[in-house]
């Protein structure tokens, strides 16, 4: 049913801001450890959340919990402090990747993943409000450190509002805003925060409603927010990979906003110019991080898939967004079969409706089976003027947005067969 394709589209958008910023220091602090247990912070969160697009997260948390527990038991120190506030920090934002990877929404996810992603996010604020408080902690320490305390305010504020206790999210967000507008009034080159403080504003004001009300006094600054994002992609932040993943998602977002709709084409949010953008970051997301030949036997990643797949479908390219989707069950299947992983099943049922949804869009009128194609088309254009599109996602406006996409699709194609 198009329902399903519209769940789909609605459970990648709230897996993604189910995501926040992932945040690696260029400059490693340099502790005392044993040899094989002296990797900082730094080199790990960055190495790490590379690997985690392949699916490789075992070894990492191994070594986070290795080093961890042997910071925590060293004598308490400032640089002790700090190493500790960004390995808390770069072990949350590696749950938070597992939980992206396996589809958490409000109402999927696993506590053996939760309850620690809480905990170090909790753990990073406090170690970065010890640093903040100390007299002997330089300008560009209490930079760093107010960066991970607005990290973890929004990984913290994520978390609330997948539970429904929207009053202290929006707390949190509001924090976590000016804790990373501090980090960079202190220090700029600390420029993952402007990755965070683009998600918290394109976020609050794309999704509208009282979030955006509150924090941002019902202000559109969906351009303000994009731009962010683009200086850390274009100053090499150190969450390049997830900046490339949110840049691409947020720009097919837009290109769906019925806001957009009647923009100049010069404009900068107008949907040709967004889809353009998109078209750029997907060739460059490949290149950085899946061309690699030393990577041969890869399987892909499921996310960018899903992306092409989205992108292709908007387009009206239905034969290349079913093969994406294809290839994104097949990831799939094998993250669950092979990795053992806990997949949300919603995403599997949803990713086979996409599959469906550009099987019909491809349909001939001899080609479509017991029932008639005309019949088919309108029986799905029934089923959503009739208030069967309930999509699983929180945000009423988003599902709107997406319903009214699809369902012109679908008239087109009605009207393209003569139905």
């Amino acid at each position: 049913m198009p329902s399903r394709i519209l769940k789909f589209i609605a459970l990648v958008f709230l897996s993604l801001l189910l995501e926040a910023p992932y945040f690696a220091r260029a400059l490693p602090t340099q502790l005392s450890a044993p040899p094989e247990n002296n990797i900082s912070a730094s080199v790990a969160a960055q190495r790490a959340l590379v690997d985690s697009l392949y699916y490789e997260f075992d070894r990492w948390f191994e070594i986070f919990d290795e080093r961890i527990a042997f910071l925590e038991a060293q004598p308490e120190s400032r640089d002790n402090t700090m190493e500790r506030m960004r390995f808390y920090f770069a072990y949350a934002g590696l749950l938070g990747e597992v939980s992206h990877t396996l589809a958490f929404t409000s109402q999927y996810k696993i506590d053996s993943v939760a309850k620690p992603f809480s905990y170090y996010s909790e753990m990073a604020k406090k170690t970065a409000r010890e640093i903040i408080d100390r007299d002997d902690a330089s300008p560009s320490e209490k930079a760093e450190a107010y960066m991970y305390l607005g990290g973890a305010e929004g990984y913290i504020a994520i978390f609330e509002y997948g539970q429904g206790d929207l009053v202290s999210a929006l707390i949190n967000g509001l924090q976590a805003d000016g804790h990373l507008e501090k980090a960079l009034d202190l220090d700029s080159r600390f420029v993952d925060s402007n990755f965070g403080l683009g998600m918290y504003r394109y976020g609050n004001s794309r999704l509208g409603g009282f979030g955006n009300f509150i924090l941002q006094g019902g202000s559109d600054l969906r351009k303000e927010g994009l731009a962010h994002i683009e200086t850390a992609l274009r100053e090499d932040a150190s969450s390049r990979p997830l900046v490339y993943k949110t840049l691409i998602w947020f720009n097919i977002s837009e290109q769906i906003n019925p806001a957009n709709a009647n923009l100049p084409k010069d404009h900068v949010l107008a949907p040709h110019n967004r889809r353009a953008r998109v078209l750029e970051l997907l060739a460059e997301f490949k290149s950085a991080y899946f061309s690699d030949p030393a990577r041969k036997d890869f399987i892909g990643n499921k996310e960018y898939f899903m992306m092409d797949a989205l992108q292709a479908m908007l387009d009206g390219r239905y034969r290349d967004g079913k093969a994406g989707f294809e290839k994104a069950l097949e990831i799939c299947d094998y993250l669950i079969k092979v990795k053992k992983m806990p997949i949300n099943p919603q995403l599997i049922r949803s990713v086979k409706a996409g599959i469906e949804f550009c099987e019909l869009m491809l349909m001939k009128p001899d080609e479509s089976g017991d029932a008639p194609l005309c019949l088919k088309v309108s029986q799905h254009l029934d089923f959503l003027k009739n208030g069967g599109a309930m999509l699983e996602y929180d945000s009423k406006k988003i599902q709107r947005e997406l319903q009214d996409v699809f369902t012109e699709a679908l008239k087109k194609f009605s009207n393209k067969n003569h139905c």
